[in-house]
């Protein structure tokens, strides 16, 4: 097939970024997708038979640290609720209840959204609209979260000086029903500036089934990129050298899972002539078996492995969770700013931190997704979101202690010793620090 038509065929970015992706999908799906992902993560030794190999993954088990660290991240951004500006239309307020049409709201949506930018580095949202077989009254434009590797393709374009998306293929795997029996059919979704095709994958053709003049001068589609670039519009996860370091775990964990079963069963051993009655028969070896060689200078004997191999083992698997405790935590550590320790502690600034920054990225990225559905729905524009970047700093969780000491020494004043206690996630975010002070001073 001519490449010019295979819409299915993935841009040199996307093939680039393929790898890393897949590694973090493998760690983000268990111990069962890296049991499942074989000898791409766990090797077989030259000398392991496949049967020994395949016992060996079958007893690994996955610590999930870098799961962990995807989903802490994402729950500070999420740790408060999004909040829609006053300026969002009021059209579009009901429209935030169900952001999908599945019933999930746009708090959900958006969650899913940036974790699935934090694991890969890149995620995208959709902007749809239903087809003109639905009612006219039900009809508004919806959100769509992608993976990463649903976007198999995206160029961007300068236009009066200014970048956007000139072209994209989005995949789509669908499960088709037919009586009993299902199948799973790809779809290729061509997105151009106010053009979509639709395209279906038959064996090894691809037909156009759908061709829509969308009415908005762009294409539906927005990009979140957390992780350092490929291209223009690719990107690798944020959290790769995690990634890497607990997939070395998993290798570790094997090894030592594996010496630890051979250490705790002594091998038997004999010096002197085999048995007479062994030739060409396997040896049987229990509790109840009777070991006899006719040489009287035979003996048996067990030999057990020595525990350094073992030791050597427990203290690799110590260093590699400790690097990975430090680089999970790296992104929620402030960067060293002008203003010093201690006023960073006590009250003003606000250290600038990798997650705050994601966060800041993820309120223009939703800000964009809403203008998109604004413009589809004819309205001017979306408004703006408000998204939590105000987080504990882990390097300051030991500062209670000190402002608990400044605050009963008189050096802070009780609404910003409060407000640090809430910035800190000792105090709920919907605490108000105004409204309990009148219970206070009612008696209340």
């Amino acid at each position: 097939m001519p490449d010019l038509l295979d819409p299915g065929r993935p841009s040199a970015e996307y093939l680039e970024a393929l790898p890393g992706w897949a590694m973090v999908r493998s760690l983000m799906g268990g111990t069962l997708a890296m049991r499942a992902a074989g000898e791409r993560y766990l090797p077989r030794y030259e000398a392991e038979d496949r049967e020994a190999y395949r016992t060996r993954l079958a007893r690994a088990v996955l610590l999930p640290a870098f799961e962990e660290a995807v989903r802490d991240i994402s729950s500070r951004v999420f740790s408060r609720p999004l909040v829609l500006g006053e300026d969002l239309p009021r059209r579009m307020v009901p429209w935030m209840d169900d952001a999908d049409l599945l019933g999930n709201a746009l708090q959900v949506v958006a969650e899913r959204w940036f974790a699935e930018a934090v694991a890969t580095g890149l995620g995208w949202m959709q902007v749809e609209m239903p087809g003109p077989d639905t009612p006219e009254h039900l009809r508004r434009p919806y959100l769509i979260p992608l993976a990463a590797e649903d976007v198999i393709a995206a160029y961007p374009e300068r236009v009066d000086g200014r970048w956007r998306l000139a072209h994209a293929r989005v995949r789509h795997r669908v499960t088709e029903r037919g009586g009993f029996q299902e199948r799973q059919r790809d779809y290729i979704q061509v997105l151009e500036p106010g053009h979509s095709e639709t395209w279906v994958r038959e064996g090894k053709d691809w037909l156009l089934v759908d061709e829509t003049e969308t009415g908005v001068d762009l294409v539906p589609l927005v990009p979140l990129r957390l992780g350092a670039s490929i291209g223009a519009l690719a990107a690798r996860p944020p959290l790769e050298g995690l990634a890497h370091l607990n997939v070395a775990h998993w290798q570790s964990a094997s090894d030592q899972r594996n010496i630890l079963t051979l250490g705790r069963f002594a091998m038997l051993a004999l010096s002197g002539p085999a048995p007479e009655n062994a030739e060409g028969m396997p040896l049987e070896v229990g509790p109840k078996t009777f070991l006899h060689s006719p040489e009287t200078g035979s003996r048996w004997y067990y030999v057990e492995p020595a525990g350094t191999a073992i030791q050597a083992g427990e203290r690799d698997l110590e260093r590699l969770e400790a690097q990975m405790t430090r680089l999970a935590m790296e992104p929620l550590v402030s960067r060293p700013g002008t203003a010093t320790a201690t006023a960073a502690a006590i009250a003003s600034s606000r250290a600038h931190s990798t997650v705050k920054a994601w966060a800041m990225a993820l309120r223009d990225a939703l800000e964009q997704g809403l203008d998109i559905m604004a413009r589809w729905g004819g309205e001017e524009t979306g408004g703006s979101v408000d998204v939590n970047t105000d987080f504990t700093d882990q390097r300051e969780a030991a500062d209670l202690d000190a402002l608990a000491h400044a605050r009963d020494g008189g050096d802070l004043s009780r609404e910003a010793y409060l407000g640090e206690l809430q910035r800190r996630g000792v105090l709920s975010w919907a605490y108000d620090a105004q409204a309990d002070a009148k219970r206070i001073a009612s008696g209340g």
